[in-house]
């Protein structure tokens, strides 16, 4: 998640104070001191909370002064520090996904706004990472610059970094060199790999993105999907006892050959208790089956249907897909990527939050869109083609053609202002 301007200046207002959530730093790592930012990146990942860490460059780390980057001297960017990182001997070929952002800040010390380089350690669930090969240590350099040798003439070097130590972040502390973290530091790394530490809504989330490890059944009837690494955890199909109270015709299937829905509900069970329950569509002539997206608005009643990235419902209907078609060259649905044409897909809340106080997207929003005869009528067709006896809702349907056409492009609108904004970020 990107850091905003208003987060960093609030982290540097506690300056010097550091935790381990971020650390200061007076400038930038020297080329010779490459493997001190190798640490610092490694025990800033090893944490047990799951939020992103930084490193704040241009902040002097004893009196707290905002000095900003004084120059670019050892300075690098996101394909560097990525580069850097997959170069290094990680366990299992695992290394951190880092980034590089500029910011500007206004320093009292210096009395005008000054550079700030932040890099952002996101936040990973597969801890503890470590090396499995030694690193070798740096040459130690004198003032001038000049290698410092041995009495036979050798490079002298810093202490190397031992393959298979575990360094981790405690407080504002990161682990010596020479040792690994505390055993309870241990436990709680591993209980984070293992989703031990989070509540039951984040444990399910925890498994469902691990779409490999379920497995498809049925039993009395009621398909179910059973997470394998730990059977407590079951996604379970279920009859829908006010189905005959809803629209059988929704505007995020509108692209489908057969855009008639049939509803069913999908519960999420641990131990055999329901802890979540959604209302799900049957589509496609019941080829695919999905958590509702939620609506959404921003504007005058400009309403759209989304999922958020890091819901459970969202992550539901990802886990369905890779089962129900395992082989993706022959029983891939496409239809699950064509619906999600027609909404908008957040990858978390904090996005829609942004939006909706976007002046700019209100005001295009607001403009409100009027759909052509020629789409309203071939929707309409497509809606009389799939109407069963028993839709009595449904007589309209140019009424409800113009409608779901509407909501279609106010998601398209939403979607490129999305798109827009991750370029510039």
């Amino acid at each position: 998640m990107v850091l905003s301007q208003e987060a960093l200046e609030k982290i540097i207002s506690m300056a010097p104070e550091e935790n381990d959530h971020w650390d200061f730093k007076l400038q930038w790592y020297k080329k010779n001191d490459r493997n001190n930012l190798l640490l610092d990146i490694i025990n800033m990942v090893n944490t047990p909370h799951h939020d992103d860490c930084y490193i704040i460059i241009g902040v002097d780390d004893d009196t707290g002064d905002i000095v900003g980057v004084k120059s670019n001297t050892g300075r690098m960017n996101r394909q560097n520090l990525q580069d850097f990182l997959r170069n290094k001997p990680f366990a299992q070929n695992f290394y951190p996904l880092t980034d590089v952002k500029r910011y500007t800040v206004y320093s009292p010390t210096e009395g005008k706004n000054v550079k700030i380089d932040v890099i952002i350690i996101f936040n990973e669930n597969n801890v503890p990472i470590y090396l499995n090969e030694d690193l070798e240590g740096e040459p130690i350099l004198d003032k001038n610059g000049k290698f410092v040798r041995n009495e036979d003439g050798t490079k002298k070097r810093k202490q190397k970094i031992k393959q298979g130590l575990i360094y981790s972040r405690i407080n504002d502390s990161n682990t010596p060199i020479d040792s690994s973290t505390n055993d309870a530091q241990m436990e709680l790394l591993w209980k984070k790999r293992l989703g031990l530490d989070l509540n039951i809504f984040d444990r399910f989330k925890h498994c469902l993105k691990e779409t490999n490890n379920w497995f498809y059944t049925e039993t009395e009837d009621r398909p179910k999907y059973i997470y394998q690494m730990n059977p407590d955890f079951v996604v379970e199909e279920a009859k829908d006892k006010r189905e005959e109270y809803r629209a059988h015709f929704v505007s995020w299937t509108q692209t489908l050959m057969n855009v008639r829905v049939d509803y069913r509900c999908i519960q999420l069970k641990y131990r055999g208790i329901v802890i979540k329950e959604y209302v799900a569509t049957v589509m496609d002539g019941g080829r695919f089956i999905a958590c509702d997206p939620k609506t959404g608005n921003i504007g005058n009643d400009n309403f759209f249907y989304y999922y958020v990235k890091d819901s459970l419902r969202y992550l539901v209907n990802e886990m369905i897909k890779c089962i129900s078609f395992p082989n993706k060259a022959t029983h891939n649905w496409e239809g699950y990527d064509q619906i999600k044409k027609n909404l908008v897909v957040f990858e978390n809340s904090t996005e829609l939050s942004i939006l909706k106080e976007n002046k700019n997207l209100q005001d295009e929003l607001n403009q409100k869109y009027t759909p052509s005869d020629g789409d309203i009528t071939k929707l309409s067709r497509k809606i009389n083609n799939n109407r069963e006896s028993d839709d009595k809702l449904w007589n309209d349907s140019k009424i409800i053609a113009e409608q779901f056409l509407i909501e279609k492009h106010n998601a398209m609108v939403v979607n490129q202002h999305l798109k827009s904004n991750s370029k510039l970020g």
